[in-house]
């Protein structure tokens, strides 16, 4: 964890804190200390690789910055709806794509409708566009919604979620920097651990292209 940190961080940008890395002891500590922004996202713990997220009786047992809502066909997915009248406005939901909750137009409408904060990914949404499931009517109501908490963008193919490094044509990247623009977290979710050192420099300087 503090070797990820470490790269990153850097970078003299916040960090987003992510599951999947070894545990570093006094890490939190070191963390706070380091004086970054940072945000936690789904199954990030301090204490293990990854944290269960949902339970079977499709509450939500973890409170990061923003969560991937359930996986379809799960026991917590068959909670979800209830839980997104009961207690949607407690996290911050991340739009996902076939597969999973929240990955259809429809769900987003719903998931609108009910005034949940969003973590719009936009890769994520150009994956719904290629598989035919979110509508340009749906899609703009997206990009107009008021309760968007955070942005996260990356590159792929339309097929895989596959967190490429951006190009200035990305798929919703001109909307991404207006939100950025206007205040809300934009949170640059490509593989940057696997680039070199000039190509990270080269990838923050096109999200702030959009502050210029």
């Amino acid at each position: 964890m503090r070797s990820a940190f470490d790269e990153l961080s850097a970078l003299g940008v916040g960090v987003q804190l992510t599951p999947g890395n070894e545990v570093s002891r006094g890490f939190s500590e070191f963390v706070t200390a380091s004086g970054a922004a940072v945000r936690t996202h789904h199954g990030f713990s301090f204490t293990s690789r990854v944290a269960q997220v949902w339970r079977d009786d499709g509450s939500c047992a973890v409170g990061p910055d923003s969560v991937h809502p359930p996986k379809t066909g799960t026991a917590a997915a068959a909670h979800f709806e209830t839980w997104l009248e009961r207690e949607g406005d407690t996290r911050v939901l991340e739009t996902m794509y076939p597969g999973y909750q929240l990955g259809t137009g429809a769900e987003l409408e719903r998931a609108m409708a009910l005034g949940v904060r969003l973590a719009v990914d936009v890769s994520h949404l150009f994956i719904q566009r290629a598989a035919g499931v979110l509508s340009d009517a749906t899609l703009s109501r997206v990009f107009e919604y008021s309760r968007v908490a955070e942005v996260h963008v990356s590159q792929n193919d339309g097929q895989h979620d596959s967190h490429r490094l951006l190009r200035r044509n990305a798929f919703g990247l001109s909307w991404a920097k207006e939100r950025l623009r206007d205040g809300v977290p934009l949170i640059h979710e490509a593989y940057l651990h696997r680039a070199a050192p000039d190509v990270r420099r080269a990838q923050l300087e096109l999200l702030r292209e959009a502050v210029t």
